[in-house]
């Protein structure tokens, strides 16, 4: 098949800037596109609402076990790219049915609602503690800040390592690992390789740890948790540990930063928001569906040829669901490209849809919905100073910095 100019468009400077143009022409011009990701990676994109939400849905044939299914990687022609080290691990990321179910059922007895809603007093004091720090600031610093790297990488990390019991002063050296690891761009294949053994190293030292000294927090609850006789291995509690601690660093960050700058760009939402508090939920799920902290699901794998509109995808090929595009489908989503937060339609598939949902999906909801409104109540005047820069991957929609000034009322 010829490639659509729009795939030729994808993951250059400008589609980094804003992928959105490149997307809805993708999703004008077929159902399916052949593409090339940074690296050399050859793979197929899904870009419309209806074809994404139904290949969530359809494990026969979808699989998520990349080394069981991709021929490529198979065969050893796949360069190991950031986006291949992420379907690395042993997790139930990259698990299918019954592993998956199985894997699914141990963690969510530990990771419960109960244990997410009881973090909401020790968010917004975190986040106000950071918000203080940047309000008492003299000098040239202050009523200035870049919010992705002194405020929104900051908060999701200190609630996730409260969560796991990773020592403060390991956090910082985690969260650039996970960055390094989900910025998979051409020039980072080797960095991302050594991120991720430099976690899941650190993770099991931390779980040999937790083994002798037990205590209130998630790794003990995993390390606990069984189904009757069954329970994680070794391996698994490793993977699933990394897979909580990049999902609820990685997906918060970007969610926080999606959010403040839309609303920043759009005055007259913010004003409605402002004007009646209780909209701050409903702007948070308009920023996932608008401006999603993810814009490429992680790969699927074909377990069989597939059809969809009149291209059949073969049988062994990586899949790569674009959330961010389906998301703006004018098919489903009337005025899909307007940020709106009375829109009051939640079907979008930032989180994913199926068995695969994101498990950490009430986490960042929660953090999203403390955070934002704090942000703009305790920063005045808050507003942009520059243009912010994303950081490049093929899988995040990943704001790198997001420079404002406010009114420093100290």
């Amino acid at each position: 098949m010829t490639q659509c100019p729009y795939a030729a468009a994808l993951f250059t400077p400008e589609f980094v800037a804003d992928p959105y143009p490149a997307y809805a022409g993708l999703r004008q011009d077929a159902r399916a596109h052949r593409i090339t990701l940074p690296g050399g990676v050859e793979a197929w994109m899904l870009t419309r609402y209806e074809d994404c939400r139904r290949a969530f849905l359809d494990n026969d044939s979808y699989s998520k076990d990349m080394a069981g299914t991709w021929t490529a990687f198979q065969e050893q022609r796949v360069p190991i790219t950031g986006d291949v080290v992420i379907g690395m691990g042993d997790s139930m990321l990259v698990s299918d049915p019954p592993r998956h179910t199985r894997l699914r059922a141990l963690v969510s007895k530990a990771f419960t609602p109960r244990r997410i809603e009881a973090l909401a007093p020790s968010i917004e004091a975190t986040a106000t503690r950071l918000l203080d720090g940047l309000l008492a600031r003299g000098g040239e610093l202050s009523g200035r800040a870049d919010l992705t790297t002194e405020f929104a990488a900051l908060l999701p990390m200190e609630v996730i390592r409260h969560m796991l019991d990773v020592p403060a002063e390991d956090g910082e050296r985690l969260r650039r690992a996970v960055e390094a690891v989900m910025s998979n761009d051409e020039d980072s294949r080797d960095a991302a390789m050594a991120a991720f053994q430099e976690v899941h190293g650190y993770l099991a030292e931390l779980v040999k740890r937790k083994r002798v000294e037990g205590g209130d927090d998630l790794t003990s609850a995993l390390i606990d948790a069984r189904d009757q006789s069954d329970r994680l291995s070794e391996d698994e509690l490793v993977s699933m540990l990394a897979l909580l601690l990049s999902a609820g660093h990685e997906t918060t960050v970007n969610l926080l930063g999606s959010t403040v700058l839309a609303l920043l760009r759009h005055p007259d939402q913010l004003a409605l928001v402002t004007r009646e508090p209780e909209r701050w939920p409903d702007a948070v799920e308009e920023a996932l569906r608008w401006d999603g902290p993810i814009q490429n699901a992680i790969w699927r794998f074909t377990r069989k040829p597939v059809t969809v509109g009149d291209i059949t995808i073969p049988a062994g090929e990586a899949v790569a669901l674009s959330v961010a595009a389906a998301d703006r489908d004018p098919a489903r989503f009337l005025n899909g490209e307007d940020f709106d937060v009375t829109r009051g339609d939640r079907t979008h598939l930032a989180f994913g849809h199926g068995i695969h949902h994101c498990l950490g999906a009430p986490l960042a909801r929660l953090e999203a919905r403390i955070a934002v409104p704090l942000i703009f109540a305790k920063l005045p005047g808050l507003a942009l100073d520059g243009a912010p820069s994303y950081r490049p991957s093929t899988v995040s929609r990943a704001l790198s910095s997001l420079p404002v000034t406010f009114e420093n009322v100290g």
